[in-house]
């Protein structure tokens, strides 16, 4: 199988799963408790959060554990406006876990502007600035678009809204960006950042959000006082070590790895071009995006009926995010100005540091069958 969904998931390092078990299985205690072992458990804890601050940019007290990037999304939109009334500012092609979040505050008493984006999924930035005033409380701009790699340039949009919103706290979703790509949260000037394991051959739940200094926030979970008092719970001791061992051996190679994946996108969407001409649209701008991700749609063959072909020929790729509804699957190809036959045709593909050339072949090979049994049928 050649598995080309890793903006989906990623598969686990096998050093997770003995990480795990060490965590779970023979050094299990809690970490609040007072005894030797349970400091052993602390200490561990605290390394994990050295790891993923030294890879972010920040200090280790900046970093609260959380049970994804969906949770860190919505423990950022939900507890971090400073005022109960205003605007919140999002993209259009945000991330489920902030689009619906985002709604729901908006039917607290909030006022929901959503900034237009261009056809690869970037925010438009004159437009952008155009709906900052006085009144806005919160800004929540993807770094790197889940759909189709855009790169946001945050540091960017972070400044204009720091110059005209002086109430404002800015957030980014960097779970597509986290790893992939070199940045510092404190050089981009970001209030709230949210990043996820699964991306980077962590555990599934496991995440975590960057707080910055001086930003306060509610509590998002009441206990015992855990993560700063802002997320109690006993600590998930052996996904949180995971979390720590990945980012740390993912980001050494952020440099190498952007390098490779970007030979390989370019590739993808030149013989995607080339072979397929008007009948495919390309959602990705190489030349400014993330370099793991490729999205592209063609005209009249369904997104999901191409995805079923691959897959019986030992192929797996996605359609767009995973954790997305029918309404989401609605609301993106609108934003990104898809319409027509190319509405329902898009497919996502993602890579990792284990993709290769051959595997690229092999998906063009597969899609060229697929595209000579299905165009047949095409949507006119």
């Amino acid at each position: 199988m050649i598995y080309l969904d890793n903006a989906a998931t990623t598969v686990m390092f096998p050093e997770c799963a003995d990480i795990i078990r060490k965590y779970a299985v023979d050094e299990f205690y809690n970490p609040s408790a007072l005894y030797a072992p349970a400091l052993t458990a602390a200490k561990a804890v605290k390394s994990a959060r050295e790891k993923l601050a030294k890879v972010l940019g920040c200090l280790a007290d900046n970093i609260v554990f959380t049970a994804s990037g969906s949770e860190a999304d919505n423990f950022a939109i939900t507890c971090g406006p400073r005022r109960k009334k205003g605007k919140i500012i999002i993209s259009a092609v945000e991330h489920a876990a902030v689009f619906n979040c985002a709604k729901a505050m908006a039917d607290r008493g909030y006022e929901l502007v959503v900034a237009p984006c261009d056809n690869y999924g970037r925010v438009v930035e004159e437009e952008f600035i155009k709906l900052l005033s006085a009144d806005v409380v919160f800004v929540s701009i993807m770094h790197v678009c889940n759909e189709t790699g855009a790169l946001n340039d945050i540091k960017k949009l972070c400044y204009e809204v720091k110059k005209r919103c002086p109430d404002a706290v800015f957030h980014s979703d960097g779970v597509q960006a986290f790893c992939k790509v070199r940045f510092s949260v404190k050089d981009m000037g970001v209030d709230l950042y949210s990043v996820s394991g699964h991306k980077i051959h962590a555990p599934k739940g496991i995440g975590a959000l960057y707080i910055a200094p001086g930003i306060s926030l509610q509590p998002f979970v009441y206990g015992g006082g855990q993560e700063r008092n802002l997320r109690s719970g006993t600590e998930n001791v052996a996904s949180i070590c995971a979390f720590g061992y990945a980012a740390e051996r993912v980001s050494a190679e952020i440099e190498n790895n952007f390098e490779t994946q970007k030979r390989l996108q370019k590739k993808l969407v030149d013989s995607l071009v080339e072979k397929y001409g008007k009948f495919v649209r390309i959602n990705t701008d190489i030349y400014n995006s993330a370099a793991h991700i490729v999205s592209f749609s063609f005209d009249g063959i369904r997104g999901e009926v191409m995805l079923h072909f691959l897959e019986s020929k030992g192929v797996i790729v996605g359609t767009g995010s995973a954790c997305s509804s029918r309404k989401a699957a609605e609301r993106i190809p609108k934003a990104l100005g898809l319409n027509g036959a190319y509405a329902e045709g898009t497919l996502r593909i993602s890579f990792c540091e284990n993709t290769s050339d051959d595997d690229i072949t092999a998906l063009l090979k597969a899609m060229d069958e697929g595209v000579k049994l299905l165009g047949k049928y095409r949507r006119v």
